[in-house]
């Protein structure tokens, strides 16, 4: 099984890029930018946030899982016996 669930890091990047927009349209109007170009200027910054999260969970759930490697066995060797 995967460490994450399915689509966790697409819910969570969805979220961070809504908090970007937010950001983006709050800095936007501290430097004087209209309210129009502000808000086009974080769709564009959360189109492309959600893009990379949606992309970051394609490559995760397309990536063949792997088992971890199973340690040796250990040798039974007694603490009398010298190791070779």
């Amino acid at each position: 099984m995967s460490p994450f669930p399915p689509f966790a890091v697409a819910r969570y990047g969805t979220y961070l890029a809504a908090a970007v927009a937010v950001i983006s349209v709050w800095l936007g109007l501290r430097a004087g930018f209209s309210l129009d170009y502000a808000l086009l200027r974080s769709v564009f910054f959360f189109v492309i946030v959600v893009c990379l999260a949606f992309g970051a969970e394609a490559v995760l759930l397309t990536t063949p899982y792997r088992a971890p490697l199973k340690a040796e066995p250990e040798s039974n060797l007694t603490e009398t016996e010298p190791a070779e």
